[in-house]
């Protein structure tokens, strides 16, 4: 008598709903990690939508910064993730910050994480010859 179909109903049993685990955790964990960096790159963009104020400081405008950061996460169309929040400050100096709520559903049940992402103007920006 063969061993091979015992081996065989073993594996089933217990790699193949190991490998179905890790493979959720693994898509969920890049996930958020596209979820992170387009938070991140949504936040900054958001924020460089300032304008040169009385004084040449750089303030931004709430209204347009929200919706530049609501323009570039649309772009980044992460599966599973929703843009929850945005808010943006007028400075100085100005700053956005964007909460977006990631969902996996797979062997394991269903996953959630919670990313949020905050940004600001960048160092450097002068104006003019300043």
């Amino acid at each position: 008598m063969s061993l091979l179909p015992f081996f065989a109903l073993y594996f089933a049993i217990v790699f193949v709903p190991l490998y179905a685990a890790v493979r959720d955790l693994m898509v969920h964990q890049i996930r958020i990690e596209r979820t992170r960096a387009a938070l991140a790159l949504a936040t900054r963009d958001g924020a460089q939508m300032a304008v040169i104020g009385p004084g040449g400081t750089l303030q931004g405008v709430p209204g347009w910064m929200e919706r530049r950061v609501v323009e570039v996460w649309n772009d980044a169309r992460i599966p599973g993730a929703t843009l929850s929040r945005v808010e943006c400050a007028s400075g100085p100096p100005p700053r956005c910050s964007a909460t977006a709520e990631v969902v996996t559903r797979g062997f394991l049940g269903t996953l959630r994480a919670r990313v949020r992402g905050d940004g600001t103007v960048l160092h450097g920006i002068t104006r003019g010859n300043q």
